[in-house]
């Protein structure tokens, strides 16, 4: 699913939103292995001019220690029909100070986007090769901006892991009449405001020695740890429309008159919207049945033209055409369910950043649209970008969010709901029957519920070959033969996927003399995450769940049980593993469940973490040995 919605001229993307300055100079004292560039001096000065318009100019001095860092010498510039490039320049230089590169803007270049998004946005763009390490990259360039400025570009020097700041200013001229908010993120920089004579404003912001920042297992997410300076507008005008986002309120009332008269179907479609919602007397089912409808009669394509950035297609123009993106869409379903005198909420949020800045209103904090349908005991999240999602169900990517309600009476906060761990659940069940030679015959049957159940979404459409790759690749088993599968799919607010196959191996044990090697599941090889060093970050798991597996191996004629792994139960505040190995004469009954609990957990405990991975992980490779009776 891609999240569609525009919601600010200055993007925070790596390179494109940052200005900078710098000299050449290698650094004195010698980097951390872990650091691949450096960023000397990096600056970014932005002149207002009026309410609509203003000039950024930026320059960037980056040294680039290895190969690893190549990457962040590349440098990107996007533009659309508000914002243009006006001036740029670039210079490579080797390590003893020498020019070896002159970059100039007929260099660049200009990517449009392709099909499945109709935008007037393009990107010039260059990619650096570089002839050896360090070598010092330095970059100039001037951005005009027009008609228009719903938010003022932020101060995030630091675009990358494994990336230091020495240095890095940042400088916002504002004309008389144009407010300006702020709010330091991540870091305690002081901001400077100050009023000058003439009656413009100068707002300055400085981060220096920020060191790296490496990516760590079950670690925060980037922009939840790199040091930045937010900056908004308080009033703004955007390709001629007013609005105030001093507030989220105030922000919702300017997004709902973006909706105003939006919602208008023709008499036709109503007609058949009254048509195929007539046999049901529940509100729930009604939702469902159009819901259905919006995912067989509409696509999704991402429009960002001018102000479609923000503001939806018309409901009669998705019904005429038959596409739109997420604001469209939502908005085509809200029109189909006034019809019908269904209420229902235009929902903006972001599918990156779990929580908003509840006191810091930023129309670049959300990139996608949903609808809210309140019913009586029962409110509904309709996702309306892709169709193979089941009605009703609050998919990961939003799940627990704080999303922005535009309601009549002006923006409200609110957070999704999410699911218990216990039920994001994964199981698997197996019967096998094996030869005294080692080969097996298997039946399975693997299950999957909400978020697990995404990781398989869309695999009932797949073909067969593609299928028996899906599941061959999830197995630890080599020379195996699926046979026939078969798929039932609950498309629900629980959703859940049933996959049932057989399989067939020359291979399932290792046959040793008169000894058979059997695994102790075929199923699992979880893995464990990596302990290399001393931890950084509290641990992070975003969702928790419980995967069960469930074995029944029928021992063949003539072979009696040697030897066999003990059974284990762990148990701390990450979570639990019980496997348990049930024998009899004929059978030999595996049963291994692995819970994970969601949360955040102090880092000097990631070791329990750890320890409880290592334990599953040897359980699952554990054997099983059978003796050929004399």
């Amino acid at each position: 699913m891609s999240a569609t919605l525009r919601l600010i001229r200055f993007r925070a993307i790596p390179l494109m939103m940052m200005l900078y300055t710098a000299t050449f100079a290698i650094a004195q004292n010698l980097p951390t292995k872990n650091t691949y560039a450096i960023i000397q001096n990096a600056t970014t000065e932005v002149v207002c001019e009026s309410a609509t318009s203003a000039v950024k100019k930026e320059t960037l001095s980056i040294i680039i220690l290895n190969a690893k860092g190549r990457s962040l010498a590349d440098f990107s510039c996007m533009c659309d029909k508000f914002s243009s490039l006006r001036k740029f320049s670039g210079e490579v230089i080797d390590k003893n100070g020498k020019v070896i590169r002159k970059i100039k803007r007929a260099d660049l270049t200009m990517t449009e986007y392709s099909s499945g998004l109709t935008s007037d946005d393009y990107m010039y763009f260059y990619e650096c090769q570089l002839p050896s390490f360090p070598v010092t990259v330095n970059y100039e360039w001037e951005v005009k901006y027009k008609d228009g400025l719903i938010g003022f570009p932020n101060f995030a020097p630091q675009f990358g892991y494994n990336l230091e700041v020495q240095q890095a200013d940042y400088s916002l001229s504002l004309p008389q009449g144009v407010e300006c908010r702020y709010k330091a993120v991540n870091t305690t920089t002081q901001i400077k405001e100050e009023k000058r004579a003439d009656g413009t404003t100068l707002v300055s912001a400085n981060l220096s020695s920020l060191q790296v920042l490496e990516q760590e297992t079950f670690g925060a997410t980037f922009m939840e740890r790199t040091p930045r300076v937010l900056f908004a507008p308080t009033l703004f005008l955007f390709d001629g429309s007013k609005g105030d986002i001093s507030n989220w309120n105030n922000y919702g009332k300017w997004q709902l008159e973006l909706l105003k008269g939006r919602d208008e179907l023709p008499e036709e479609a109503k007609e058949k919207i009254r048509q195929i919602t007539s046999p049901y007397t529940n509100s729930r089912d009604k939702v469902k049945t159009l819901y259905n409808h919006l995912a067989a009669t509409t696509r999704y394509v991402s429009i960002q033209l001018g102000i479609g950035g923000m503001q939806p297609s018309p409901a009669s123009e998705v019904y005429r055409t038959g596409f739109g993106d997420c604001k469209a869409l939502s908005n085509y379903m809200a029109a189909m369910l006034k019809v019908i005198d269904i209420p229902s909420v235009y929902t903006v949020i972001s599918t990156i950043n779990k929580e908003l800045l509840d006191d810091f209103a930023s129309a670049n904090q959300m990139n996608h649209v949903i609808l809210q349908v309140p019913l009586q005991g029962d409110t509904l999240w309709l996702e309306c970008t892709n169709p193979q999602l089941p009605f009703g169900y609050i998919h990961n990517a939003i799940a627990g969010h704080q999303a922005l309600l535009i309601t009549e009476d002006g923006g409200q906060l609110t957070h999704l709901p999410t699911y218990q761990d216990s039920l994001n659940t994964q199981e698997k069940s197996a019967v096998v029957t094996l030869e005294g030679n080692g080969s097996a015959r298997i039946e399975v049957r693997e299950s999957a519920r909400l978020f697990q159940y995404e990781s398989t979404n869309g695999f009932a459409k797949l073909d067969d070959n593609r299928q028996k790759e899906y599941i061959r690749k999830n197995l630890g088993l080599r020379n195996a033969v699926i046979g026939e599968i078969r798929v039932n799919e609950t498309k629900e607010s629980s959703p859940q996927i049933d996959i049932d196959y057989t399989l067939q191996t020359s291979q399932y044990g290792n046959k040793t003399g008169n000894r058979l090697f059997i695994p102790a599941n075929i199923f699992r090889q979880s893995g464990v995450p990596t302990n290399s060093k001393e931890r950084e970050q509290d641990v992070h798991i975003g969702y928790g769940y419980k995967d069960t597996d469930h074995i029944k191996l029928i021992i063949p004629e003539g072979y009696a049980i040697e030897a066999m792994p003990q059974n284990i139960t762990i148990d701390n505040k990450f979570g639990s593993f019980v496997s348990t190995i049930t024998p009899s004469e004929e059978t030999i009954d595996i049963t291994h469940c692995l819970t994970i609990r969601s949360g955040v957990y102090p880092k000097d405990e990631y070791t329990k973490l750890i320890e409880l991975y290592k334990k599953a992980e040897k359980q699952y490779s554990n054997q099983i040995v059978l003796r050929r009776e004399q």
